[in-house]
């Protein structure tokens, strides 16, 4: 009986995957130029600007530029940028390198060697100083901690790292204001395209939130435990934690006193989440797998996607932000500031701006 049930799934498995690649057929056509629509502002020169984070002074964004994350894709390197917001210029984030102060004593980084940044986070710590951390995946799997600080211009001095290689795979990280973090473990080191195709289906899972502290503790959170979890964001003032589940298509509030869900917003693959302004702005993808494929060497993947802004309390909907995305890659992540919504993509060369006045 259990080898008649390994070939079914089997024959299921293998079913699934070749309707998702006979999907491939219908590529996503190149797009031509660096041009505003009625519906989106974008800024061109990136590379696939997957997640945003705002400097206090409200005037730059910090944009994580995705080289590439193995198993699923190529490896390679990516790079930290600024952006201007005021006069819409973007430049290399200039890396200084300092002691290891917020990392762990057996971490080391050459500083020859680029960065592979996926998620990051900003925070003003308890000691007043502020705190970056990035989800690197280049040359191995790390967390690199940077303090951002202010001269003539906005810098990067590099502060430690957590060496994670062989044992996550990290996707988004949130700090808490001691410098200790969450981060959203994706899946384990012999996860595969055909694993991550399967659970579109299966949705089984495949991973969790895991907590580290400063002496270089992890603590593996069992009960936030999903389909491919994603984006993640720690709600400082009463100690909840929001994870995006991808492959799960939902995301889920936990109260990390008790252990338990309070809050649950289904809506398709969610990206990255954003807490700005007293809600929590979830990035989702507003398309299938089938069409995702179809992007292939496409610089830009022209799929639709929201930005959702949700209660803090229990990620009820507030509003929803729906784009076509004609002239951008599928957003990551929006970013709200100054009546714009700030948007990222992991499949583009360009960053967006849409209009936080037109809502669904």
């Amino acid at each position: 009986m259990k080898k008649i049930l390994i070939t079914i799934i089997g024959v299921i498995s293998l079913s699934v995957i070749a309707l998702l690649l006979l999907g491939n057929q219908n590529s996503i056509e190149s797009l031509a130029g660096c041009e505003d629509n009625e519906e989106l502002k974008v800024y061109c020169n990136f590379m696939n600007p997957e997640d945003l984070a705002l400097t206090p002074d409200g005037n730059f964004l910090i944009v994580a530029e995705f080289g590439g994350m193995a198993p699923l894709v190529e490896m390679t390197s990516g790079e930290l940028s600024l952006f201007n917001i005021k006069d819409k210029t973007k430049y290399k984030a200039m890396v200084n390198f300092g002691e290891n102060e917020w990392g762990s004593d057996n971490c080391f980084r050459d500083p020859s060697i680029p960065f592979g940044p996926h998620g990051i986070d900003l925070v003003q710590r308890e000691d007043g100083r502020l705190q970056l951390a990035v989800v690197s995946h280049y040359p191995n799997e790390s967390i690199e901690m940077f303090e951002l600080i202010k001269k003539d211009s906005w810098v990067l001095e590099w502060k430690g790292c957590i060496d994670v290689d062989g044992k996550y795979y990290f996707n988004d990280v949130s700090l808490d204001t001691s410098g200790n973090f969450y981060a959203s473990h994706m899946f384990d080191s012999d996860f595969s395209l055909i694993d991550a195709l399967w659970n579109v289906f299966a949705k089984s899972d495949t991973g969790m939130a895991v907590k580290w502290t400063q002496d270089n503790k992890f603590e593996e959170l069992q009960y936030t435990s999903g389909s491919f979890p994603n984006g993640i964001a720690l709600v400082q003032k009463n100690n909840h934690l929001i994870v995006n589940y991808n492959l799960g298509d939902k995301s889920i509030l936990f109260d990390l006193d008790s252990k338990q869900p309070i809050g649950i917003y289904e809506h398709n693959s969610p990206d990255n989440v954003v807490i700005q302004d007293g809600f929590a702005w979830v990035t989702n993808h507003d398309h299938s797998v089938l069409e995702s494929l179809g992007c292939g060497k496409a610089v830009n993947c022209t799929l639709p996607f929201s930005v959702n802004k949700l209660s803090l309390l229990d990620l009820s909907l507030v509003k929803s932000y729906k784009f076509k995305s004609k002239n951008m890659g599928v957003g990551t992540v929006g970013l709200p500031h100054d009546e714009s919504l700030w948007i990222g993509s992991y499949h583009s060369d360009r960053i967006a701006e849409g209009n936080l006045s037109l809502s669904e």
